[in-house]
């Protein structure tokens, strides 16, 4: 599964105006990304790291000539079985690309394993050190998925991850169902994972590992959260025509928001730019509803957009990443948990207030969602 929105989105924003690495935060919120702060303590992110597939793939490409007999018993590896199997091509295509590996003359189909050749020493020490950190790593990820739950309710989830390289296609990562006894697993292309990262040294190669892990966990629980609360469960009918885009960014912000390196928080400070966009993006889509208020084929047409998964990763998703970081940085952890716990009303209401706060340096959300966000005039 690709992540929930495009990362170029914040890139952009990022070359142009991040700030280096090791410098201090401007005043107007905590150097600390959120999710870095304290986890509710009673929920359960229980995290497993399965690196078989990653040592045995460099084991291979770490001998003289390719074995197709060790290449077969690759493929009943975890990782690779579930690369294979996301490939939709028969296991002699996998085989095959390994093969090419050891033959700069052979072409590549799907599994990309030459660079990895090239590079192998480097990961091996890399996994050596996640090896020996493998404790503090699932730790980390758990502690940064549970940081940003709500506290009403207790969630329980557990989450494998398994680690590889040569993924096909361009993902970084992949999502699968019934993964080592659990609901869903988690293939890494550690490789791929790393790639902005790669200049970086072993240590900070592995906190950012610990976000992706983190970014999947929280997808998870969070899913899970919302599906046992009345607030999230039930149709908001106060929001009317608004009730479905303001649900798409309310379930999609809070998981985009660990798409965000550490380094760019606030993002109203350090990205200011592309949340304008963003959040002026959302704003033209409300007021798209909102105008299409007696027009029914208008009205559906605006709808089946919002339900695409397009619109999730570019409007929906990067909007929401910015309304939550706005709550948190304006009105603090226990604010923004509250503000979850409440649905997506609260959590359009929480920003609505964070936004009007005196220097908050928020884009105001448009006229016509706080007009529905109002309460009923008294009688």
């Amino acid at each position: 599964m690709k992540r929930l929105f495009a990362l170029a989105l914040f890139a952009a924003g990022c070359t142009a105006s991040g700030p280096p690495r090791g410098s201090t935060p401007v005043p107007g919120g905590g150097a600390r990304a959120p999710y870095d702060g304290p986890p509710v303590s009673t929920d359960t992110v229980k995290i497993t790291l399965d690196m078989r597939g990653a040592r045995e793939i460099l084991a291979l490409l770490s001998q003289p000539a390719f074995s197709s007999a060790d290449a077969k018993l690759l493929e009943t590896v975890p990782a690779v079985e579930y690369a294979i199997r996301d490939s939709n091509r028969p296991p002699e295509t996998f085989e095959r690309d390994l093969a090419a590996a050891f033959d700069e003359e052979s072409r590549i189909a799907v599994f990309d394993f030459r660079k990895i050749k090239e590079d192998s020493s480097r990961w091996q020490d890399l996994l050596a050190m996640i090896s020996t950190r493998e404790v503090e790593l699932a730790k980390l990820a758990s502690d940064r998925a549970r940081a940003l739950l709500p506290g009403d309710r207790v969630v329980s989830v557990e989450l494998p991850f398994y680690l590889t390289f040569g993924l096909p296609g361009r993902a970084d990562h992949i999502m699968v169902a019934g993964a080592g006894g659990a609901a869903w697993g988690v293939v890494v292309d550690l490789a791929r994972s790393l790639a902005d990262a790669e200049a970086s040294p072993p240590a900070e190669q592995i906190k950012h590992l610990s976000r992706l892990m983190a970014s999947e966990a929280y997808q998870r629980a969070w899913a899970e959260y919302r599906a046992g609360s009345p607030a999230w469960e039930r149709h908001d009918a106060s929001l009317g025509q608004l009730e479905p885009l303001l649900r798409s960014v309310a379930e999609a912000g809070p998981v985009a928001i660990y798409s965000v390196d550490e380094n760019f928080f606030p993002l109203s400070v350090w990205l200011r730019e592309p949340m304008k966009s963003s959040i002026d993006e959302l704003n033209r889509v409300a007021d798209r509803l909102m105008s299409a208020e007696g027009d029914l084929d208008a009205r559906m047409a605006v709808a089946a957009e919002i339900k695409k998964p397009g619109f999730t990763s570019q409007v929906a998703a990067p909007a929401g990443a910015f309304l939550a970081d706005g709550i948190l940085q304006v009105s603090g952890l226990e604010a923004y948990r509250a503000a979850l716990s409440g649905g997506p009303r609260t959590f359009f209401e929480a920003y609505d207030r964070a936004a009007s706060e005196k220097g908050s340096g928020l884009v105001p959300l448009s006229k016509s969602i706080r007009e529905r966000l109002a309460p009923p005039a008294a009688p």
